[in-house]
């Protein structure tokens, strides 16, 4: 190991197949959209053992798509939840992760052969394009989506179908989303990337389905197609927050110019050309200058979304945060509370990250 080597380096180093054969977790070799994927059985970080964690095999980047939890993984986020999470320090855990890359030395690129055959192009589930016969559903209508809104992004409407796929063991598989609102997800270029299926019956085991086997949804930033060209954008934490961003953002002439898009959780995907920095440095590129970031006003959150400005920062891109009330996030407040907090967003420096992290630390 070279002396000078930064722990980047190092983890990149890190073979992902390597560390859970090493740790004892159990996985599959699958194919995905993004190439091979590591389908591990127990997530670190809520323990459930339904094969519900994908990592890509090479950047170690995934998510956890069961129920709530929903994480969003690299690799040093996955080791460190793998070998103790908190009850580690951070020295504890670059130790781990240098004694691993002396252990593993250099290996040649893995050629693993995938369980999983190829799946082919993404089609969604049979559904209805929303409104239906100028009509909205009463979910959308309770959270004060609009029908305009439905047609701008694409909104659909699942009374009864289903998503066909192929299993890890090469067997076509079924996966339900009746009585689900499907929600498009697109890349940079407007191409069908993933798409998630939210229920509206209050009943169903899981709120949201993804499409195995297909990219992660934190590889993308969700509207994203429908930002290019924007010198300012806010990013709000989930797809029904984005909507109601661009909702609020539409009843003001002042804001129609603010482009809108979501981050699929408190976190930002970084590493290669398949990530939403990725993505947003593509938007750089094409006149983005700021991005205001507006998720929930949880101190948990905010503290998070400081993290996330100083990493936008890092890459020549102006950051702000913006606040909102505590517990709430845009879909749950009126219009007026949203363009308020934009306009009131904070500019993120190191020096301004120290005095809010003081702040909010103290009421995690």
């Amino acid at each position: 190991m070279r002396d000078q080597e930064s722990l980047a380096e190092i983890l990149d180093r890190i073979d992902m197949e390597y560390w859970l054969n090493r740790e004892g977790f159990e996985y599959k070799v699958t194919r995905g959209k993004n190439g091979i994927q590591l389908n591990v059985k127990e997530c670190p970080v809520c323990g459930n053992s339904s094969w519900k964690v994908y990592l890509n095999q090479d950047t170690g980047l995934g998510n956890c798509f069961h129920g709530d939890c929903e994480t969003k993984f690299s690799k040093w986020k996955f080791i460190k939840a793998g070998i103790g999470g908190n009850t580690l320090s951070n020295k504890e855990i670059v130790e781990h992760v240098k004694a691993i890359a002396q252990e593993q030395g250099w290996q040649p690129k893995r050629k693993s052969e995938p369980t999983q055959t190829k799946i082919g192009d993404l089609k969604l589930p049979k559904a209805y394009d929303l409104p239906i016969m100028g009509q909205n559903l009463k979910y959308l209508k309770e959270r004060n989506i609009t029908l305009d809104t439905c047609r701008e992004f694409g909104l659909k409407f699942c009374q009864k179908g289903w998503f066909a796929y192929i299993g890890p063991t090469g067997e076509k598989q079924y996966q339900n989303y009746s009585m689900r609102i499907i929600i498009p997800v697109r890349d940079l270029e407007g191409k069908l990337v993933s798409f998630q299926g939210r229920d509206i019956t209050g009943k169903a085991e899981k709120k949201y389905l993804f499409p195995p086997g297909f990219a992660s949804t934190g590889t993308y930033l969700y509207n994203g197609h429908n930002a290019l060209g924007y010198v300012e954008i806010v990013m709000g934490e989930g797809a029904f927050d984005a909507m109601a961003i661009y909702q609020a953002f539409k009843e003001d002439e002042f804001l129609c110019n603010v482009g809108v898009v979501a981050s699929f959780g408190k976190h930002l995907s970084v590493g290669g050309d398949e990530s939403q920095m990725a993505e947003l440095l593509k938007l750089k590129d094409e006149g983005l200058e700021c991005v205001t970031i507006m998720w929930d006003g949880e101190p948990a959150a905010i503290l998070s979304a400081i993290e996330a400005c100083l990493k936008i920062n890092s890459f020549g891109i102006k950051a702000r945060l913006a606040t909102l009330p505590a517990g709430c996030d845009p879909n749950e407040v009126d219009p007026e509370i949203v363009r308020t907090a934009y306009r009131k967003a904070i500019p993120i420096t190191p020096i301004s990250a120290v005095s809010l992290r003081i702040k909010y630390m103290g009421k995690v």
